[in-house]
């Protein structure tokens, strides 16, 4: 009796591993066939990706200082090209590279053949003088364009700086004085942050311990340096409100606890 009984055991335990051992097989042939599938598929979409779809048209929208031959003349990228097989961000570069008044370029494929290049421009807002040349720059510094004369029919704000190290179309402008940039950009987004900024006519700093600022053509602010520059400004504003339309003249707020004001004289006016 118990011999049979060890016979049925064993039987039941080979029985369980061969058991086992087809549902590993089958479960291993699944991933095989899963597995096939999808690099069959992978292959279909990597074919129709990068062979069948190809630029047809290339469409240029929101460029309204380089035309759109321009534009597309500079493109890593033509007609006939696979519409998968460049990279956005070499776009991008290719044409901030090219193109100093660009900004920022996005870049969408629309099905079946189109690629869409929408550009977003740098705004002029400061006009600068360096020797006999004059420049117009980015609200960020970046130089846009060597000039013969600075626009009339552009508010700019004048730079009058001090010894100016580099000045090339394409790139940010740089000082000597490497913090005077850092001093003028802070004054700058302070001004923009009340709202001052469009009322600004220039800003003047031969150093960064010896800043100005004119006004709605009415007044020449002296702030000296940098330190406090928040604070200053509301003391400007704070004061402007006492000052007439008709008062134009010099005011020190180079001590945010204590003003002076100054009129113009006749041959500063």
């Amino acid at each position: 009796m118990d011999g049979r009984k060890r016979t049925a055991g064993i039987r039941a335990v080979k029985f369980e591993s061969l058991k086992l051992q087809q549902e590993n097989k089958n479960r291993r042939r699944r991933v095989f066939y899963i597995t096939l599938v999808a690099i069959a598929a992978l292959s279909f979409f990597v074919v129709v990706f990068t062979v069948l779809l190809k630029v047809g048209e290339i469409q240029v929208v929101n460029s309204t200082i380089y035309t759109e031959e321009e534009i597309i003349s500079a493109l890593p990228v033509t007609k006939g090209d696979s519409l998968y097989g460049f990279d956005n961000k070499n776009v991008e570069e290719s044409l901030k590279q090219r193109f100093p008044y660009i900004k920022a370029v996005s870049v969408t494929r629309k099905l079946p053949e189109t690629v869409i290049i929408e550009i977003t421009e740098e705004i002029p807002t400061f006009g600068l003088k360096v020797e006999k040349d004059y420049y117009i720059l980015s609200e960020g510094f970046k130089v846009l364009d060597r000039v013969e004369t600075l626009p009339e029919d552009v508010k700019l704000v004048i730079l009058d700086t001090g010894y100016v190290k580099r000045c090339v179309a394409g790139e940010k402008l740089s000082f000597a004085e490497k913090r005077l940039l850092d001093s003028i950009d802070e004054l700058w987004a302070t001004l923009c942050h009340y709202n001052l900024d469009k009322k600004t006519d220039y800003i003047k700093a031969a150093n960064r311990f010896d800043i100005y600022f004119g006004y709605n053509n009415q007044i020449k602010a002296y702030l000296g340096d940098i330190k406090d520059c928040d604070t200053k400004i509301r003391f400007f504003i704070g004061i402007m409100d006492h000052i007439y339309d008709d008062q134009r003249g010099k005011l020190d707020i180079s001590n945010p606890r204590e003003a002076t004001f100054s009129p113009f004289t006749p041959s500063e006016g």
